[in-house]
């Protein structure tokens, strides 16, 4: 479904603010040792830790997450962030329902709409709508507690030049109640393009714009996303056709790349899953690349964990040729391989570890301050 492709056009957020890299130059690559390495990963946590932290205490996103808390109590927090920067999801009839509905998905009785300027009023905790448009959001809202305190409304985001494109599908899923399987057609509205701007004070501190294409069948076919907020710049692509894309990205803090990747990524036939990802991604001052053959990989730990058999590491590491480097030191930390990981319910799975110079491993998830991205363990 076009929804999977989407999901592969970015990270989420955190990824963004937390990590970073720079592409070196065909230097030859030293390999540290197991004491070496070590002490790099550490540091490279803490780096991770710094970064974001600088990140999320700018101005635009104090502002954002602020904005959050205006809506349902965190209920569009997630949203507004994605609408943002989690390029692989960015949909604005997302935003517009997270505006419309509750916590129980209800229609609120001061929704926001498609379009129009939107004013938060303090006598009532709620948005209003006080001005009408065709071609424009608007959401005035106050900034911090500062402003909220004084009933100033001194932040505007503003999401305009907006073009659309509704496309149809269908997804077929098992349902239990019935015991059959059930296809049912959705209608999605989808941008095409639009430009963003926060504006706090008077002061813009943050633009950005959005341009895609789809196919007739609603795959995209391509995507560009800029977003200026200095001393940041974040830039993202999407191009291809069939079952071959591109994706790139780079994250910059002025003219230091805090994040880059470039993926060629491999479609089955049709277009459900991910056979092949190759290249490389960059969280400074770490990188992983090579590649792996993420559908080969699933299909086998699903198909054993439905048969109760035991997993075959040699033939989940035949799938992968990944390598995890120092990209500040031009120096190999190890490569990435599966071990068995026991979780606290005495469940075992393959997850991915780092393995050392001498042999001995960290799991990848551990080094790089993840929950979810990495691991391959049953979610419960």
């Amino acid at each position: 479904m076009k929804k999977k492709l989407f999901s592969y056009l970015a990270v989420f957020v955190m990824l963004i603010f937390a990590i970073g890299a720079c592409n070196k130059t065909k230097e030859e690559v030293k390999t540290l040792t197991t004491d070496e390495a070590k002490v790099e990963v550490r540091s490279a946590s803490q780096e991770v830790n710094t970064n974001m932290d600088q990140v999320m205490n700018t101005a635009p996103i104090q502002s954002v997450n602020y904005l959050s808390t205006l809506l349902d109590n965190g209920t569009w927090k997630s949203t507004i962030k994605i609408l943002i920067f989690q390029t692989r999801d960015l949909n604005l009839s997302k935003v517009k329902d997270a505006f419309r509905k509750d916590e129980t998905g209800k229609s609120k009785a001061n929704g926001i709409g498609d379009f129009g300027v939107y004013q938060y009023n303090f006598d009532i905790n709620d948005f209003e709508l006080i001005e009408a448009s065709s071609t424009k959001l608007v959401i005035k809202y106050p900034a911090s507690d500062i402003a909220f305190a004084n009933r100033q409304n001194n932040a505007e985001l503003v999401a305009d030049n907006l073009t659309y494109t509704t496309v149809t599908y269908t997804d077929t899923y098992w349902d239990e109640y019935s015991q059959t399987w059930i296809t049912d057609t959705y209608d999605e509205t989808i941008p095409t393009n639009l430009n963003l701007s926060l504006t706090i004070d008077g002061v813009q501190q943050m633009s950005g714009n959005y341009s895609g294409t789809l196919s007739e069948s609603g795959y995209p076919t391509s995507a560009n996303v800029s977003i200026s907020m200095p001393p940041y710049q974040f830039d993202m692509s999407l191009s291809g056709s069939g079952t071959n894309f591109n994706t790139s990205l780079s994250f910059k803090q002025s003219d230091v790349e805090m994040m880059g990747y470039s993926l060629d990524i491999v479609y089955s036939s049709d277009l459900e899953k991910v056979d092949k990802v190759t290249g490389y991604y960059h969280m400074r001052p770490l990188k992983i690349e090579g590649w792996a053959n993420l559908n080969a990989i699933e299909t086998y730990i699903t198909e054993t964990e439905g048969n109760g058999g035991n997993y075959d590491l040699d033939y989940l590491n035949s799938q992968i040729s990944l390598e995890l480097f120092q990209t500040v030191l031009n120096a190999k930390i190890g490569d990435l391989a599966f071990k068995l990981y026991t979780d606290e319910y005495n469940y075992t799975s393959p997850n991915l570890a780092v393995v050392y110079a001498d042999g001995t491993y960290e799991w990848l998830s551990d080094i790089m301050n993840d929950d979810g991205t990495f691991k391959f363990v049953r979610k419960r």
